[in-house]
Protein backbone atom coordinates (compact mmCIF):
# COMPACT_ATOMS: atom_id res chain seq x y z
CA UNK A 1 0.00 0.00 0.00
CA UNK A 2 1.16 3.18 -0.89
CA UNK A 3 -0.41 6.65 0.91
CA UNK A 4 0.35 9.98 -0.50
CA UNK A 5 -0.47 11.17 2.86
CA UNK A 6 1.07 8.60 5.42
CA UNK A 7 -1.35 6.89 8.31
CA UNK A 8 0.03 7.04 11.65
CA UNK A 9 0.25 3.79 13.95
CA UNK A 10 -1.71 4.74 17.24
CA UNK A 11 -1.24 0.77 18.24
CA UNK A 12 -0.91 -2.62 16.70
CA UNK A 13 -1.21 -6.27 17.42
CA UNK A 14 2.78 -6.37 16.98
CA UNK A 15 2.60 -9.71 15.47
CA UNK A 16 0.99 -11.60 18.59
CA UNK A 17 -1.94 -12.86 16.37
CA UNK A 18 -1.52 -15.96 14.05
CA UNK A 19 -2.84 -14.86 11.02
CA UNK A 20 -3.60 -11.63 11.36
CA UNK A 21 -2.65 -8.03 11.94
CA UNK A 22 -4.62 -5.37 14.01
CA UNK A 23 -4.01 -1.12 14.02
CA UNK A 24 -5.14 1.72 15.33
CA UNK A 25 -4.48 4.46 12.26
CA UNK A 26 -5.15 7.57 11.97
CA UNK A 27 -4.22 10.35 9.43
CA UNK A 28 -4.95 13.55 7.86
CA UNK A 29 -6.68 14.32 4.32
CA UNK A 30 -4.86 11.93 2.03
CA UNK A 31 -5.16 9.34 -0.16
CA UNK A 32 -3.83 5.74 -0.93
CA UNK A 33 -3.15 3.12 -3.76
CA UNK A 34 -3.35 -0.31 -3.45
CA UNK A 35 -1.28 -2.52 -6.06
CA UNK A 36 -1.84 -5.52 -5.14
CA UNK A 37 -3.78 -6.26 -1.82
CA UNK A 38 -1.33 -9.10 -0.04
CA UNK A 39 -4.30 -10.36 2.24
CA UNK A 40 -7.83 -9.51 3.08
CA UNK A 41 -8.00 -6.50 4.73
CA UNK A 42 -11.44 -5.42 6.59
CA UNK A 43 -10.63 -1.84 7.57
CA UNK A 44 -13.17 0.02 10.07
CA UNK A 45 -13.83 3.60 10.13
CA UNK A 46 -13.11 5.03 13.87
CA UNK A 47 -13.89 8.73 13.74
CA UNK A 48 -15.55 11.80 12.60
CA UNK A 49 -17.20 11.67 9.35
CA UNK A 50 -15.86 12.89 6.35
CA UNK A 51 -16.51 11.75 2.11
CA UNK A 52 -14.34 9.00 0.53
CA UNK A 53 -13.79 8.17 -3.03
CA UNK A 54 -12.50 5.34 -4.64
CA UNK A 55 -11.36 4.48 -8.25
CA UNK A 56 -11.48 0.53 -9.17
CA UNK A 57 -11.41 -1.25 -12.61
CA UNK A 58 -12.36 2.06 -13.99
CA UNK A 59 -15.30 2.46 -11.78
CA UNK A 60 -15.39 5.43 -9.37
CA UNK A 61 -17.49 5.38 -6.43
CA UNK A 62 -18.06 8.33 -3.36
CA UNK A 63 -20.27 8.73 -0.41
CA UNK A 64 -20.19 10.00 3.45
CA UNK A 65 -17.97 7.97 5.43
CA UNK A 66 -18.97 7.48 9.09
CA UNK A 67 -18.13 5.92 11.98
CA UNK A 68 -18.22 2.25 12.08
CA UNK A 69 -18.53 2.03 8.08
CA UNK A 70 -16.71 -0.59 6.63
CA UNK A 71 -14.30 -1.52 3.72
CA UNK A 72 -12.94 -4.47 2.00
CA UNK A 73 -10.24 -4.87 0.20
CA UNK A 74 -10.19 -8.46 -0.98
CA UNK A 75 -6.78 -10.74 -2.14
CA UNK A 76 -5.27 -9.23 -4.88
CA UNK A 77 -7.13 -6.14 -5.06
CA UNK A 78 -6.11 -2.69 -6.62
CA UNK A 79 -7.27 0.27 -5.69
CA UNK A 80 -6.82 3.60 -4.82
CA UNK A 81 -8.97 5.75 -2.24
CA UNK A 82 -9.45 9.49 -1.11
CA UNK A 83 -10.73 11.49 1.90
CA UNK A 84 -11.06 14.51 2.58
CA UNK A 85 -11.10 14.94 6.13
CA UNK A 86 -9.14 14.06 8.98
CA UNK A 87 -9.26 10.29 9.32
CA UNK A 88 -9.33 7.13 11.93
CA UNK A 89 -9.71 3.71 11.60
CA UNK A 90 -8.64 0.25 12.91
CA UNK A 91 -7.68 -2.07 10.34
CA UNK A 92 -7.62 -5.67 10.17
CA UNK A 93 -5.88 -7.41 8.12
CA UNK A 94 -6.72 -11.27 7.49
CA UNK A 95 -4.04 -13.72 5.91
CA UNK A 96 -5.13 -15.75 3.18
CA UNK A 97 -4.37 -19.05 5.04
CA UNK A 98 -6.61 -18.29 7.74
CA UNK A 99 -9.27 -17.21 5.27
CA UNK A 100 -8.65 -21.01 3.56
CA UNK A 101 -9.07 -22.73 7.49
CA UNK A 102 -12.41 -20.46 8.13
CA UNK A 103 -13.74 -21.86 4.54
CA UNK A 104 -12.41 -25.38 5.39
CA UNK A 105 -14.19 -24.54 8.90
CA UNK A 106 -17.95 -24.73 7.01
CA UNK A 107 -16.62 -26.89 4.30
CA UNK A 108 -17.01 -23.76 1.19
CA UNK A 109 -14.14 -23.66 -1.18
CA UNK A 110 -12.67 -20.43 -0.50
CA UNK A 111 -11.75 -20.19 -4.70
CA UNK A 112 -15.32 -21.56 -5.37
CA UNK A 113 -16.79 -18.45 -2.90
CA UNK A 114 -14.63 -15.53 -4.82
CA UNK A 115 -14.49 -12.91 -1.83
CA UNK A 116 -14.80 -9.30 -3.20
CA UNK A 117 -14.33 -6.07 -2.04
CA UNK A 118 -16.34 -3.35 -0.59
CA UNK A 119 -16.89 -0.16 -0.48
CA UNK A 120 -17.93 2.21 2.94
CA UNK A 121 -21.03 0.24 3.73
CA UNK A 122 -22.63 -0.78 7.07
CA UNK A 123 -21.85 -4.59 8.46
CA UNK A 124 -22.51 -4.60 11.86
CA UNK A 125 -21.13 -7.86 12.47
CA UNK A 126 -17.97 -6.38 10.93
CA UNK A 127 -18.40 -3.42 13.31
CA UNK A 128 -18.84 -5.53 16.25
CA UNK A 129 -15.70 -7.81 16.05
CA UNK A 130 -13.88 -4.49 14.85
CA UNK A 131 -14.53 -2.20 17.89
CA UNK A 132 -13.75 -5.52 19.93
CA UNK A 133 -10.16 -5.66 18.90
CA UNK A 134 -9.70 -1.70 19.34
CA UNK A 135 -10.99 -2.47 22.93
CA UNK A 136 -8.76 -5.21 23.06
CA UNK A 137 -5.55 -3.09 21.93
CA UNK A 138 -6.45 0.03 23.86
CA UNK A 139 -6.36 -2.44 27.03
CA UNK A 140 -3.06 -3.89 26.32
CA UNK A 141 -4.28 -6.82 24.28
CA UNK A 142 -5.37 -8.45 28.05
CA UNK A 143 -7.21 -11.19 27.22
CA UNK A 144 -4.35 -12.73 25.53
CA UNK A 145 -3.57 -14.01 22.24
CA UNK A 146 -6.49 -17.00 21.87
CA UNK A 147 -9.11 -13.58 21.97
CA UNK A 148 -7.57 -11.72 18.97
CA UNK A 149 -7.59 -15.40 16.58
CA UNK A 150 -11.13 -15.93 18.01
CA UNK A 151 -12.19 -12.60 16.90
CA UNK A 152 -10.40 -12.85 13.77
CA UNK A 153 -11.50 -16.17 12.77
CA UNK A 154 -15.42 -15.47 13.46
CA UNK A 155 -14.39 -12.05 11.27
CA UNK A 156 -12.87 -14.27 8.29
CA UNK A 157 -15.58 -16.86 8.58
CA UNK A 158 -18.43 -13.94 7.61
CA UNK A 159 -16.10 -12.53 5.16
CA UNK A 160 -16.93 -16.32 3.42
CA UNK A 161 -20.16 -16.80 3.77
CA UNK A 162 -21.39 -12.97 3.23
CA UNK A 163 -18.73 -11.20 0.54
CA UNK A 164 -18.44 -13.99 -2.06
CA UNK A 165 -19.73 -13.48 -5.59
CA UNK A 166 -19.97 -17.16 -6.63
CA UNK A 167 -22.10 -19.89 -5.74
CA UNK A 168 -21.25 -20.87 -1.99
CA UNK A 169 -22.95 -24.38 -1.36
CA UNK A 170 -23.09 -24.83 2.69
CA UNK A 171 -23.18 -28.19 4.37
CA UNK A 172 -24.34 -28.70 7.32
CA UNK A 173 -22.56 -27.83 10.37
CA UNK A 174 -21.41 -30.75 12.71
CA UNK A 175 -21.79 -29.84 16.29
CA UNK A 176 -21.57 -31.64 19.88
CA UNK A 177 -19.22 -31.79 22.79
CA UNK A 178 -15.26 -32.92 22.47
CA UNK A 179 -14.64 -36.66 23.26
CA UNK A 180 -13.46 -37.22 26.79
CA UNK A 181 -9.82 -37.97 26.11
CA UNK A 182 -9.55 -35.41 23.55
CA UNK A 183 -10.86 -32.59 26.15
CA UNK A 184 -8.68 -34.08 29.09
CA UNK A 185 -5.59 -33.32 26.21
CA UNK A 186 -6.41 -30.33 25.51
CA UNK A 187 -7.41 -28.70 29.39
CA UNK A 188 -3.83 -30.20 30.31
CA UNK A 189 -2.76 -28.74 27.53
CA UNK A 190 -3.76 -25.73 28.52
CA UNK A 191 -2.93 -26.24 32.72
CA UNK A 192 0.92 -26.82 31.85
CA UNK A 193 0.98 -23.93 29.31
CA UNK A 194 -0.35 -20.81 31.07
CA UNK A 195 2.80 -19.03 30.88
CA UNK A 196 2.47 -19.00 27.41
CA UNK A 197 1.01 -17.62 24.56
CA UNK A 198 -2.01 -20.08 23.82
CA UNK A 199 -2.57 -20.05 20.05
CA UNK A 200 -6.12 -21.47 19.23
CA UNK A 201 -4.66 -23.45 16.09
CA UNK A 202 -2.65 -25.04 18.63
CA UNK A 203 -5.78 -26.22 20.39
CA UNK A 204 -7.43 -27.01 17.07
CA UNK A 205 -4.84 -29.39 16.43
CA UNK A 206 -5.02 -31.32 19.80
CA UNK A 207 -8.68 -32.31 18.72
CA UNK A 208 -7.81 -32.73 15.41
CA UNK A 209 -10.52 -30.29 14.47
CA UNK A 210 -10.82 -27.05 12.46
CA UNK A 211 -10.56 -23.84 14.13
CA UNK A 212 -13.79 -23.08 13.62
CA UNK A 213 -15.37 -26.67 14.79
CA UNK A 214 -13.32 -26.52 17.55
CA UNK A 215 -14.66 -23.35 19.25
CA UNK A 216 -17.55 -24.61 18.79
CA UNK A 217 -17.12 -27.95 20.51
CA UNK A 218 -14.90 -26.50 23.30
CA UNK A 219 -17.86 -24.24 23.95
CA UNK A 220 -20.61 -26.67 24.25
CA UNK A 221 -18.14 -29.02 26.77
CA UNK A 222 -17.11 -26.23 29.13
CA UNK A 223 -19.81 -23.84 28.51
CA UNK A 224 -17.06 -21.33 27.63
CA UNK A 225 -15.14 -20.10 24.67
CA UNK A 226 -11.12 -21.12 24.60
CA UNK A 227 -10.04 -17.61 25.46
CA UNK A 228 -12.43 -17.18 28.29
CA UNK A 229 -11.87 -20.59 29.63
CA UNK A 230 -7.70 -19.83 29.70
CA UNK A 231 -8.66 -16.60 31.19
CA UNK A 232 -10.14 -18.70 34.04
CA UNK A 233 -7.50 -20.98 34.68
CA UNK A 234 -5.07 -18.14 34.56
CA UNK A 235 -6.77 -16.45 37.30
CA UNK A 236 -7.17 -19.48 39.31
CA UNK A 237 -3.81 -20.37 39.35
CA UNK A 238 -2.73 -16.71 39.90
CA UNK A 239 -4.97 -17.43 43.38
CA UNK A 240 -3.49 -20.27 44.02
CA UNK A 241 0.07 -18.88 43.56
CA UNK A 242 -0.36 -15.56 46.04
CA UNK A 243 -1.64 -17.60 48.38
CA UNK A 244 0.88 -19.91 48.26
CA UNK A 245 3.43 -16.76 49.31
CA UNK A 246 4.31 -15.54 45.50
CA UNK A 247 4.04 -11.93 44.69
CA UNK A 248 1.79 -10.01 42.82
CA UNK A 249 4.13 -9.41 39.99
CA UNK A 250 5.73 -12.77 40.13
CA UNK A 251 2.05 -14.65 39.99
CA UNK A 252 1.09 -12.36 37.28
CA UNK A 253 4.15 -13.18 35.15
CA UNK A 254 3.66 -16.82 36.02
CA UNK A 255 0.58 -17.41 34.68
CA UNK A 256 0.40 -15.34 31.56
CA UNK A 257 -0.44 -12.20 32.46
CA UNK A 258 1.30 -9.39 30.64
CA UNK A 259 1.30 -7.10 33.84
CA UNK A 260 -0.11 -7.25 37.29
CA UNK A 261 -2.72 -4.60 36.19
CA UNK A 262 -4.08 -7.22 34.12
CA UNK A 263 -4.12 -10.03 36.38
CA UNK A 264 -6.09 -7.30 38.43
CA UNK A 265 -8.77 -6.59 36.03
CA UNK A 266 -9.68 -10.34 34.93
CA UNK A 267 -9.63 -11.33 39.22
CA UNK A 268 -12.07 -8.66 40.23
CA UNK A 269 -14.20 -9.45 37.10
CA UNK A 270 -14.33 -13.29 37.94
CA UNK A 271 -14.32 -13.64 41.55
CA UNK A 272 -15.13 -9.86 43.16
CA UNK A 273 -11.35 -9.05 44.96
CA UNK A 274 -8.46 -7.54 43.74
CA UNK A 275 -4.94 -9.83 44.15
CA UNK A 276 -4.25 -7.40 46.92
CA UNK A 277 -6.97 -7.61 48.95
CA UNK A 278 -6.33 -11.49 48.89
CA UNK A 279 -3.20 -11.20 49.61
CA UNK A 280 -4.01 -9.32 52.86
CA UNK A 281 -6.81 -11.79 54.36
Amino acid sequence: MTTTTPLHVLRSSRGVYRGARVALLSGTPGAYEEDECAAYRVAVHTGAPHRIWEWQDGRTQQGPHRRGDVTLTALGERRRVQWDGSTALVSIELEPALLRDAAAGIEVDLAQAEIVGAFSRRDVMLEHFAFALVTELEGGLSNGRLFGEAVALAMATHLVREYGRGRVVRSRQPSGRLAPRTLANVVEYVRTSLADPIALADLAKLANLSAFHFCRSFRESTGLPPHAYVVRERVNEAIRRILGGATLGEAAAGVGFSSQGHLTRHMRRLVGVTPGALRRR
